[in-house]
């Protein structure tokens, strides 16, 4: 009887949870951006433990007043901010135009003319679908100035949006 529950545990699991809700993005960030609600989470997971894949996608809607702090307080106001679990080194956008942010032509999706977020989902071949609005805005944040990043444990990457009142928490590995 414990072996069929295993086994349909692992049925129901392991081929992927599609939709999360995203509640652990909103613990990634620091608790002084007003970080309101998930508007969108998409995480799949494939298998489990060493070669498993996990692969992650989350927009965070900000409150006004958290946005305005940062979009006034810069990037020192977001490093000074304890809490989350993104390391606490921020750097401002436009990110840099490097393998990671723009895929290697040896990865999984090969290379991208411009750094974008599927770059990241893709890396190793196990992205997930990212509503097309949300791809945009992010892509857009990351080639121009105003807005942070910062990495986490585990591949995790956040992205403050100021202008937009949006943050991004994702994550492929």
């Amino acid at each position: 009887m414990l072996y069929r529950a295993a086994a349909l545990l692992a049925a129901l699991v392991l081929p992927g949870c599609t939709e999360g809700n995203g509640t652990h993005a909103l613990a990634a960030l620091p608790p002084a951006i007003g970080a309101e609600a998930v508007e969108f989470a998409r995480n799949e997971t494939w298998g489990s433990g060493p070669g498993g894949n996990e692969t992650g996608f989350n927009v965070i809607r900000l409150a006004d007043a958290g946005a305005e702090l940062v979009a006034k307080g810069g990037i020192a106001w977001v490093d000074a901010q304890p809490g989350g679990r993104i390391w606490p080194d921020w750097a401002e956008t436009p990110v840099p135009r490097d393998g990671f942010w723009m895929g290697r032509p040896d990865s999984a999706a090969g290379s991208y003319a411009d750094p974008t977020v599927n770059a990241v989902l893709d890396r190793y071949g196990f992205g997930v679908d990212v509503a097309e609005d949300h791809r945009l805005a992010l892509d857009t944040a990351l080639n121009s100035p105003g807005s942070f990043y910062a990495f986490g444990p585990g591949g995790l990457v956040a992205v403050i949006v100021p202008a937009t009142r949006r943050a991004y928490v994702f994550h492929a590995g």
